[in-house]
């Protein structure tokens, strides 16, 4: 308040102080009718996108997890597929031995036809069973 002794007229000077008052609180009550829904709206969209958040964070820890296990999954998976892989090329490896040493056997039979014709075909049908055998198993 402007003290009287310098105001010519301290009613006017009353008064004006009441017109800056009333002012004042007419700004007060216009800028927390403005503002304060304005911050109301945007503290509930905050609330909602930190709620959206946190489930999202939620969803990816979860599929984070889940891509994990497939890939420990995978890799067991390939694991014993390279063991099967191992094992059916040495039973193919073994397989072709047999047969290298059969085919061996079968020419050494066909070279002792000249020599013994009466034995061939009995050794023959011997090397055509275990031909018959090798493929069965």
């Amino acid at each position: 308040m402007i003290p009287h002794l310098f105001v010519e007229n301290p009613e006017a000077a009353y008064t004006s102080d009441m017109d800056i008052q009333e002012t004042i609180d007419s700004l007060r009550k216009l800028l927390e009718g403005v503002i304060a829904p304005g911050v109301e709206s945007l503290r509930l969209r905050l609330d909602a996108l930190e709620k959206d958040l946190r489930e999202t964070g939620q969803s990816i820890d979860r599929l984070d997890k889940r891509v994990d296990h497939l890939a420990e999954r995978m890799e067991d998976g390939f694991a014993r597929m390279d063991a099967r892989m191992d094992r059916l090329d040495s039973k193919m490896d073994n397989l072709a031995e047999r047969m290298d040493a059969r085919l061996d056997a079968l020419m050494a039979v066909i070279t002792s036809t000249r020599i013994y014709p009466d034995t061939l075909s009995a050794r023959l049908d011997h090397l055509e069973r275990e031909v018959q055998a090798l493929r069965k198993t």
